[in-house]
C-alpha cells in the first residue's frame, strides 16, 4: 500500500509534465486562428476604409454639383425675370407702340372730323364720341399691359412674353379698325343725307 502511494507521487508531476506540451499546442492553435481572424477583419476594414473613402469623394463631388446646379438655376431664373433684348426691340413691341400712335391719331382726326358732319344727329355724334373715348381707354390699358409684359421681374420665358405682347397687338388692331369703320360709316351717312338734301332742293326748283 504505501509503495502505490508512493508510485503515485512520483508518476503525478511526470503526467502533469506530459499534459504541458498539449496545452502550448492548443494555445497556439488558438492565438493563430484568432490572428487569422484579425488578418482577415483586417483586410475588411482596409477595403471598407478605401469604400468609405471613394463614398465621401463621391458625396463631395455631388454636393459639388448641386451647388454649381443651384447656381447655374439661380442665374436662369434671374434671366427670365428680365426680356432679353430680342424681346424688347422685337417687331411685335414695335407693332404695339405703332398700333397706340395710329389708334391716338384716328381719335383725334375722327373727333374733329365727326363733328363738322353737319346732317348727322345731335345723338349720333354723342354716341361716337363716347365709343372713341372708350377705344381710347382700351389702348391705354392694353399699351400699359404690354409695358407690364416686357417690364415684369416674374418668371416668364421670352416667347410666352412675345405672345402675350402678340395677342394685345391682336386686340388693338381691332380697335383701330373698327373706329375707323365707325368713322366711315357716320361719313357715309351724312354724305347720303347731304346728297339727299340737295336732291329734294332741286326738286324744289
Amino acid at each position: 500500500m504505501k509503495k502505490l502511494i508512493l508510485l503515485k507521487i512520483v508518476l503525478f508531476p511526470l503526467l502533469a509534465l506530459g499534459q504541458i506540451p498539449v496545452t502550448d499546442a492548443a494555445t497556439n492553435a488558438s492565438i493563430g486562428l484568432v490572428n487569422s481572424q484579425l488578418t482577415s477583419i483586417n483586410i475588411q476594414l482596409k477595403a471598407m476604409n478605401k469604400n468609405l473613402g471613394r463614398l465621401i469623394n463621391l458625396l463631395e463631388r455631388n454636393n459639388n454639383l448641386t451647388s454649381k446646379s443651384k447656381d447655374i438655376l439661380k442665374e436662369e431664373l434671374e434671366a427670365k425675370k428680365t426680356a432679353p433684348n430680342y424681346v424688347t426691340k422685337s417687331t411685335d413691341v414695335g407693332r404695339t407702340m405703332d398700333l397706340k400712335d395710329k389708334i391716338v391719331e384716328a381719335y383725334r382726326t375722327s373727333r374733329n372730323t365727326v363733328q363738322d358732319f353737319e346732317y348727322l344727329e345731335r345723338q349720333e355724334i354723342q354716341d361716337f364720341l363716347m365709343y372713341s373715348t372708350d377705344a381710347i381707354i382700351d389702348t391705354k390699358n392694353l399699351f400699359k399691359q404690354c409695358n407690364q409684359i416686357i417690364k415684369t421681374k416674374s418668371i416668364i420665358q421670352p416667347e410666352e412674353r412675345l405672345k402675350e405682347v402678340n395677342s394685345i397687338n391682336i386686340k388693338l388692331e381691332a380697335i383701330l379698325d373698327e373706329l375707323i369703320a365707325y368713322n366711315g360709316r357716320l361719313e357715309q351717312t351724312n354724305s347720303f343725307r347731304a346728297a339727299r338734301r340737295t336732291l329734294i332742293n332741286l326738286n324744289k326748283e
